[in-house]
């Protein structure tokens, strides 16, 4: 009833030619709304769009992949895209191409921000380890024989090692965060710069366009190339967080979705 409130306002504007619209349904949709109604559906020129293809997916996703990490502040390699577009379309069948595969893409990269906020499995495992320790120490206090005593200065000094070790894993995932941080802002003031360009040079302020264009985008080129060579100075290996969507993360979302185990589908492709 509301589709047909809807149509019987449009038809007399298409008509007189006072809109312009387009509008995107799939097959059943269209069937059921706008063929019924023949004065509305003669206002339309169908225009049918296939799903595309794996390939076209990929391409869609590498000019979707800026945006999307820039949202949400990480790095999306392209052996990522590869992945979500060929798993997707093998083993996620009930939804179409491209959607599915930008839905992964999306909930990868979310995800892995996630991960980012939060304290990284190391030190969260150190803090636990040192919180069973303290409140062992608390019950020795109170015992007043000597194996306890002997006990309790063994643990007070496992207990400190514990200690100095969870502050500089702390220190370091800070320091790594305020990095990963720096690029994730800078990332953001450059694609700002970007839209301002393309704002200036709709508008035919061409010379705002060209100083943003020569001066403010090279300049955030040059401080985010800094930034990232100080973020990964240091091996993969040695970093306690990573800031890059991998195909095995996109893996793990599909098995979250449809159940079947990573290492599956990953030995398959």
């Amino acid at each position: 009833e509301g589709a047909t409130d809807a149509a019987n306002m449009l038809k007399p504007q298409l008509a007189r030619g006072e809109l312009r619209c387009i509008g995107a349904t799939t097959l059943d949709e269209y069937r059921k709304h706008i063929e019924k109604d023949p004065a509305l559906e003669r206002r339309f020129q169908p225009v049918y769009v296939a799903e595309p293809g794996v390939e076209a997916t990929i391409a869609i996703l590498r000019g979707l992949k800026e945006r999307y990490e820039v949202h949400h502040g990480v790095r999306i390699q392209d052996s990522a895209l590869v992945a979500a577009a060929t798993l997707s379309h093998r083993y996620i069948t009930d939804r179409f191409l491209p959607d599915k595969a930008v839905d992964l893409v999306d909930e990868a990269a979310s995800r892995l921000r996630m991960e980012l906020d939060s304290m990284p499995t190391e030190i969260d495992q150190l803090e636990r380890q040192i919180m069973q320790l303290e409140i062992e120490q608390t019950a020795l206090k109170k015992e007043k024989d000597e194996a306890s005593r002997e006990r309790l200065k063994k643990l007070e000094k496992t207990l400190a090692d514990l200690k100095e070790q969870s502050t500089k894993l702390k220190a370091r995932w800070q320091n790594e965060k305020a990095a990963i941080n720096a690029v994730s802002v800078l990332n953001e003031q450059l694609e700002a710069a970007k839209l301002e360009m393309e704002k200036a040079q709709r508008t035919g302020d061409l010379n705002a366009a060209a100083q943003i264009q020569y001066g403010r985008i090279p300049e955030l080129q040059n401080k985010l190339a800094a930034a990232q060579k100080e973020l990964h100075e240091k091996p993969s290996g040695q970093r306690l967080l990573n800031e890059e969507v991998t195909e095995e993360d996109v893996a793990k979302v599909v098995s979250s979705w449809t159940g079947i185990p990573v290492t599956r589908m990953l030995e398959g492709e």
